[in-house]
């Protein structure tokens, strides 16, 4: 342990002693190891840390899918809740069972009206996740039957609205009219479902078994209603093999038992996490990796300057070694300076990751899962320092045994000051930049399909035009709106709107295009009708007339919906051409009869039979990189669900035009807020967000190894030069031009360039599946991109070799020869 000490001591004075050495190598170590604990920092939050829940490994997602189309995998909202019973009540692998679903309303009664998000689920969810309310209580089990209207608050929410007042519990406060009793305040920090936007209240599915009509069925008797997200416990002693049998056995005997809405459903479970994480698991590993090899290239740059360093440290290794030091003993003094260099890196990358995340999280503006929780944990700072002291013994070993063993009567003798710039010297500096190049192009071609694929991505024609479009949501109360009431009070809004100085125009949607809502509803052509079993399903649109004017969808054939698609009218519909094209191949759609799967209430199911009035150009939604899906349109007031979400089309920017439409629905409504008011280019900037994360730091990342890989480059040039002084000054002695000695030294450094060029184009090739998920329309061995790498890289690196080569050329030979 003492010697270790001393070690210790003698490396760090020895540093010190080479200040400009030291700073040089801890600030490119510390950008290496900085880039590697931020990345981690974020698999660390998303992919690794277990969920805050009693025993986390033992929750399931559960979903169903369709058999038909071979997928296994559970989707949002795809579970019916007589389904989810079912399940429940019949399963012999899991311990309990739950379903939710996300919400938003208005609560009144505590000032000026809120929107909040709300979080529906059944009555057993806390139990089920082990959580217990830090106030009051969680929901009973009959609190999931009609007639219990109750609420949990998050603690975030009863602290910035009422104040953290514990008489709040008991207290009834209006939730879209409807009057709702607080029982209980959820722990500080808790939060499920757990997604990037935070829950305000919890409540729980007793509003699903309540129907305004009687003649209506309840959400929680619909078995074709595939609205629900579903998580189980798995038994003590249960697999998540064994559990998936028992569902499938369930599946089967519910396809039997109700063909008409389960034959082609098939049950599926995965774990919670990798449900939740979905498909971010991939970019997140890949960037990891990528940063990883950042890394390398510094390792790589700092061991060349370990060398370089070295060959002045030839005697005083030489000396140690004379005095009876053993080459294991040199090794372990020299690999001691290399761990204080990486440790003290590592301590400044630790700052340089802390500054750097809040910019990272800014690239990644869509929905990443438990973004929250990202920071500088006991975890990260374990990895730094883990990552730390490896990297010191990576680029510290090689430098360290090459050097540890001198030729002792070599150096001690007069002159053999230069004797460690020998083959393997340079041999071994050759390799490291070499392989420093090869790492570089690979990072380099994958930032470069990356971006390719996103240029393409941002350039995808949505059907629609974008520009100048604001949207915003609003409730309307429950028990002060019956639908032909919605539907007066819709349309007023809208020709108010209309009126408003700089608006063109102003509809409504149900869902809004690009958001993260997905609605398919099932449909039957009659004159093809099929058995209700195997309908096909579409994505589905309510909208109002004027919707496909505002947004500038083109008009294909027919008609869009105007004044003649009012309520009572007779029930029409509008399809894509997509639909037209799968559906009605080589048929003219317009006046066919379709019935599909939604409507309003029993006392208008007449109205599930429409008429094709139109055909519409095809839009993308939030899957910008997927294939257009059939489509089809339904006018909003002849199936007033609830309130639309209001798309404006301005003269000019849209969100100068928020203050005037929230006073406007406030003077038509007091107790209806404006908000999620965003322009549609705002939602495409949120769909295209992983992609322009993924991108971005993958192309900073290989924009520092360029960078590395030149300084490497150019380190090594103008230590061959410094080494061949005495032979370029012999050479021009002997007559040797200035053009020569500079093509001399080029070919050196165009030799190296080239062959890890040629290493590096085929590490990419071996590498191109890692990234292909992460591509649209690019392939993954895209020749441009590779072609246009090996230039930029060629390029750079001659710039590299040429100022060291100039200066060769400028050496004075009778200089060089008295020097010697």
């Amino acid at each position: 342990m003492e010697s270790i000490q001393k070690d210790f001591r003698y490396a760090v004075r020895n540093l010190l002693n080479a200040r400009g050495f030291t700073a040089i190598a801890v600030l490119t170590l510390a950008l290496g190891i900085g880039a590697n604990t931020a990345m981690f920092s974020v698999v660390n939050a998303v992919l690794l840390r277990p969920l805050p829940f009693r025993e986390p490994e033992q929750l399931v997602a559960l979903g169903e899918f369709d058999t038909r189309r071979g997928s296994t995998e559970p989707s949002i909202g795809n579970l019916s809740y007589p389904d989810f019973m079912d399940i429940r009540s019949r399963n012999r692998s899991l311990e309990e069972v739950a379903v939710y679903q996300d919400n938003e309303f208005t609560l009144t009664g505590v000032g000026e009206p809120l929107h909040v998000n709300v979080e529906d689920i059944s009555a057993n969810m806390f139990h089920l996740l082990g959580i217990q309310p830090s106030l009051g209580r969680a929901f009973l089990p009959e609190e999931d039957q009609p007639g219990h209207h109750v609420l949990i608050l998050s603690d975030r929410f009863w602290r910035a609205h009422f104040n953290a007042d514990p008489g709040v519990i008991g207290r009834s406060f209006p939730l879209n009219g409807r009057a709702y009793t607080v029982v209980g305040i959820a722990p500080p920090g808790f939060q499920f479902p757990v997604r990037a936007e935070a829950r305000d209240l919890w409540r729980t599915f007793s509003r699903y078994g309540e129907v305004d009509d009687p003649k209506d069925t309840p959400p929680t008797a619909q078995r074709g209603n595939h609205s629900l997200e579903g998580i189980a416990r798995m038994k003590p002693g249960a697999n998540i093999e064994q559990m998936r049998a028992d569902l499938n056995a369930i599946g089967s005997a519910l396809a039997a038992e109700y063909p008409k809405s389960n034959a082609h459903d098939g049950i599926i479970a995965k774990l919670q996490l990798d449900y939740m994480v979905g498909d971010t698991r991939t970019p997140l590993l890949v960037l990891l990796g990528a940063v990883g090899l950042v890394l390398l290239i510094a390792c790589a740059n700092v061991a060349n300057l370990l060398l370089a360093r070295s060959s002045g440290r030839t005697r005083e290794i030489a000396i140690r070694a004379a005095l009876g030091a053993t080459r294991i003993r040199i090794v372990r003094q020299l690999v001691t300076e290399s761990l204080v260099l990486s440790l003290t890196g590592a301590a400044v990358g630790v700052a340089v990751a802390s500054w750097s995340l809040s910019g990272v999280l800014k690239l990644y503006s869509s929905n990443l899962p438990r973004a929250q929780e990202i920071g500088i944990d006991y975890r990260v700072l374990l990895f730094t320092a883990g990552l730390g002291i490896a990297t010191g013994i990576l680029f510290g070993i090689l430098p360290a045994w090459h050097v540890s063993k001198p030729n002792l009567g070599e150096t001690m003798r007069e002159g053999g000051r230069t004797s460690t710039a020998g083959a393997g010297h340079s041999r071994l500096r050759s390799t490291l930049v070499v392989a420093e190049t090869a790492i570089g192009v690979m990072l380099l071609i994958g930032a470069g399909l990356l971006l390719r694929s996103f240029h393409r991505l941002s350039h995808v024609d949505l059907g629609f035009n974008q520009q100048h479009l604001l949207t915003a949501n609003f409730d309307l109360s429950e028990t002060r709106y019956t639908p032909d009431q919605m539907d007066v009070f819709v349309r007023d809004l809208f020709s108010r709107i209309r009126t408003m100085p700089g608006v063109i125009s102003a509809a409504g949607a149900i869902p809004l295009p690009l958001s993260d809502s997905n609605f398919t509803v099932s449909f039957n052509l009659l004159d093809h009708p099929v058995p209700e079993a195997s309908e096909p399903s579409a994505r589905f649109y309510n909208v109002s007339p004027g919707l496909f004017e505002t947004m500038q969808i083109p008009l294909i054939k027919g008609r869009t919906f105007d004044e003649r698609d009012q309520r009572n009218a007779p029930p029409t519909m509008i399809i894509s051409a997509s639909f037209a094209k799968k559906f009605f191949p080589n048929e003219d759609p317009i006046g066919r009869k379709i019935r599909i799967g939604a409507g309003e209430g029993v006392a208008r199911e007449s109205y599930k039979i429409r008429e094709v009035v139109g055909v519409v150009g095809d839009i993308h939604n939030n899957e910008i990189g997927g294939a257009l899906k059939p489509t089809y349109y339904v006018p909003l007031p002849q199936l007033m669900w609830g309130p639309p979400t209001l798309v404006v089309r301005t003269a000019g920017d849209p969100n100068a035009f928020t203050n005037e439409l929230r006073k406007l629905l406030s003077s038509l409504d007091p107790d209806a807020p404006l908000y999620d008011i965003r322009s549609m280019e705002d939602y495409l900037a949120l769909d295209l967000g992983r992609a322009r994360f993924q991108t971005v730091l993958l192309a900073l990342f290989a924009g520092v190894a360029l960078l590395l890989t030149a300084i490497g480059l150019y380190g090594v040039m103008a230590y061959a030069v410094t080494q061949r002084t005495h032979e370029i000054g012999v050479r021009m002695a002997l007559g040797a031009t200035q053009s020569s000695v500079l093509r001399m030294i080029l070919q050196r450094g165009a030799w190296l360039t080239v062959t890890g060029i040629g290493i590096g184009v085929v590490g990419a090739i071996a590498l191109a599946r890692v990234i292909e998920s992460l591509l649209y329309e690019i392939p993954p061995r895209d020749p441009i991109t590779y072609v246009a790498v090996c230039v930029t890289l060629g390029s750079v690196a001659l710039l590299a070799s040429y100022i060291p080569a100039l200066r060769a050329t400028r050496v004075d030979p009778m200089f060089a020869l008295r020097y010697e």
